[in-house]
């Protein structure tokens, strides 16, 4: 009822305006795969939304698997116009996104994700921190929604539950997660999760840093079939769901209504398929010979010491490099999460009432 109540106001607009809207062939480009969560549960909906809402006046091609721009290209084509939309990664590029970047570097200390966290960096980005909506606009780019991975947990080829047998263990991490790898005393090695199942297989690796869903998505499991359920550290951010600031500004007010409530559903699906492939790997983890282990009580007193421990080094980093208002943008960040725990606690998996919010709490206010 409150989508078709939305499609209503929808057209209400475009009976309202009095030019008739451009027609909008957008070329979208991501560098995960179609099959991926955040490409099949987030980009898709998103431009098929779109499509939908738009009363025939966009249309798209959608470029997955990195064949147009890869993951590191991809804030270079959408600056320079190659592309009209894109799945962003914006670790890969601190020089340019710093202040965002600092705003998604918690990563390593957060304990949980899902619709919550995903939200809560896509609003912090477009109301909340004006230096990095800046930052994406300088780049061409209008930042319209973020993804969620859920928390991480150990993928080992053999059993490991204490500190001592984590001691030395070849660990294939992220970034900054290499400062908890470190914090736990295992050794952090960087390698792309494309390389991660070779790695395994060959002993190059002893574990990695995941979602328990990657046993499944990344066939994992067939050479990482112990797990340690750490539920430390998660992935967030993007976008994986933008437009370059040329299109944006050719949209008229329905279409770009359209593509608003395009990202919120894509926001919610992607967070919410992380999820849903964790249960379905865990329910199905004695099937499939997996061993699924819960730290001790001193594995979980050293990752509560890490945080306040890593959350002085993200600060004191941030400002040597020049972001002096630091510890306000992390503050601003987290208040701004603990807003969404609310209101996703308060929604819960109704995909409409989360749309409504997002629609009033973020994108009423760009």
């Amino acid at each position: 009822m409150k989508l078709l109540k939305a499609l209503g106001l929808i057209s209400a607009i475009a009976v309202a305006s009095s030019a008739h809207a451009e027609d909008i062939k957008l070329t979208y480009a991501a560098y995960g795969p179609p099959t991926s969560s955040n490409v099949e549960f987030g980009v898709i909906p998103f431009l098929e939304t779109a499509k939908e809402m738009s009363g025939g006046t966009i249309d798209y091609t959608l470029h997955s698997g990195g064949s147009l721009l890869s993951a590191k290209a991809m804030l270079g084509g959408m600056k320079d116009g190659l592309v009209d939309g894109g799945q962003v990664l914006a670790v890969y590029f601190p020089s340019e996104l710093p202040v965002s970047n600092l705003a998604m570097g918690l990563a390593p200390m957060l304990s949980s994700g899902g619709p919550a966290l995903a939200a809560a960096i896509t609003d912090y980005v477009l109301t909340g921190c004006d230096t990095c909506r800046q930052e994406f606009k300088d780049n061409n780019i209008v930042f319209l929604g973020a993804y969620s991975t859920t928390a991480y947990s150990l993928l080992c080829r053999d059993p490991v539950d204490t500190l001592a047998s984590l001691e030395g263990k070849k660990v294939r991490v992220p970034g900054d997660f290499a400062f908890l790898a470190s914090y736990l005393n295992m050794t952090p090695v960087n390698m792309s999760i494309g390389e991660t199942y070779e790695g395994l297989q060959r002993g190059a690796l002893d574990c990695t840093l995941g979602p328990v869903g990657w046993l499944k998505q990344f066939s994992l499991g067939d050479v990482a079939k112990n797990v340690l359920e750490v539920e430390h550290g998660v992935s967030y951010g993007g976008p994986i769901i933008s437009l370059t600031q040329d299109l944006w500004s050719k949209l008229d007010d329905k279409q770009k209504m359209a593509f608003e409530h395009g990202a919120a559903i894509g926001v919610f699906r992607a967070a919410n398929a992380y999820i849903a492939t964790d249960k379905e790997v865990l329910a199905d983890a004695a099937a499939q010979g997996y061993t699924i282990s819960q730290p001790g009580e001193p594995v979980m007193a050293k990752l509560q010491e890490f945080n306040p421990y890593f959350s002085d080094l993200l600060v004191e980093r941030a400002k040597k490099n020049g972001i002096e208002n630091a510890a306000e943008v992390v503050a601003g960040f987290q208040a701004t999460l603990e807003k969404w725990q609310g209101i996703v606690e308060e929604v819960g998996d109704d995909e409409e009432a989360f749309v409504e919010r997002m629609m009033s709490e973020v994108y009423s206010k760009m």
